[in-house]
């Protein structure tokens, strides 16, 4: 690079777009517990569409990670279209969800005379980001792709990408790990007994 107030400015605006595609990138790589919530949505009983407005909160279909029926433990299906035919499902229980063409409901469930709630685990994707925001991210993550991405640009110095590359998809891979450290119940517990009684065995 070389000097000058207008390199400078134009340096910015590429290193800006770089973060951007690294942070679009790295959120579809995994589930960040930032960016993850729990949704109780009611269903409309019509169209088997939520009644609430996700425009804000489910910004894509894929970013529905499982859909739950009210007080069930059985994760709903997408419904096959080359197995099922949605419309001889009946009921008002919902069984299977798919992509909805409304880009405020997201998503719908079928039967569609569906009534009651569904319990939703999403993410939600920010919006792009401004010179004065926070990127809610692993700050090294951020700083390797975004160098990385810039000397692959640059071309210049092959050593220095390999380098920042390696760095990057090792950090990468650290994140991940760290997501799946905690243990995961095979056997899901929903309630727990208030007291407990121990017997002594003999000896």
């Amino acid at each position: 690079m070389v000097s000058g107030s207008g390199v400078q400015i134009y340096a910015e605006d590429v290193i800006g777009d770089m973060i951007q595609h690294k942070f679009d990138v790295l959120f579809d790589e995994a589930w960040w517990p930032q960016f993850t919530n729990w949704g109780t949505f009611a269903l409309d009983g019509t169209n088997g569409q939520p009644t609430t407005d996700l425009t804000s909160l489910i910004k894509r279909f894929d970013d529905i990670r499982v859909i739950f029926p009210e007080n069930s433990n059985t994760p709903m299906t997408v419904i096959s279209a080359s197995t099922t035919n949605p419309y001889e499902l009946s009921g008002t229980s919902p069984i299977h969800y798919e992509r909805d063409a409304l880009a405020n409901k997201v998503f719908h469930v079928w039967p569609k005379a569906s009534t009651g709630n569904v319990i939703v685990h999403y993410r939600t994707k920010p919006a792009d980001f401004t010179e004065t925001d926070t990127v809610d991210f692993d700050d090294q993550a951020i700083i390797l792709g975004s160098v990385y991405d810039y000397l692959e640009d640059d071309g210049t110095n092959p050593n220095a990408t390999q380098k920042f590359q390696s760095l990057f998809e090792s950090r990468v891979k650290q994140l991940k790990n760290n997501l799946s450290a905690a243990p995961i119940s095979l056997d899901p517990v929903t309630s727990l007994p208030n007291s407990f009684t121990f017997t002594e065995l003999p000896t």
